[in-house]
């Protein structure tokens, strides 16, 4: 069976890391994170949202495509829409400072 190009393509995906969100995981002294999907439920009506993004190794990697961009080992969810660029970067000052993905487009 010949090899899809295409499918290798596709399965592709490049996560970039700010510099702030280099610097806040060194902080932690972290070398990884999980970019993770988040179900909220209102009403019964399932809504979208961006992914979280967690410092550490997810609970069930199996459950996670990995990636290593600079050194950081990313989790990126198999539940979650495979996009051909991610970018991780912070939210927030001091204590309420947050990983965040900050170009997740929510489309209707």
């Amino acid at each position: 069976m010949p090899l899809d190009h295409n499918l290798k393509t596709s399965m592709s995906m490049n996560i970039n890391i700010t510099q702030k969100a280099i610097k806040f995981l060194q902080n932690s002294k972290k070398s990884t994170l999980y970019i993770k999907r988040i179900v909220v439920t209102q009403c019964c009506i399932p809504l979208s949202t961006p992914p979280t993004v967690r410092k550490g190794t997810p609970r069930k990697s199996e459950n996670f495509h990995m990636y290593n961009t600079n050194g950081i080992t990313v989790y990126y969810d198999r539940d979650l829409i495979r996009k051909r660029e991610v970018t991780i970067d912070t939210e927030g000052l001091g204590l309420s400072e947050r990983l965040i993905v900050s170009d997740w487009v929510i489309r209707y």
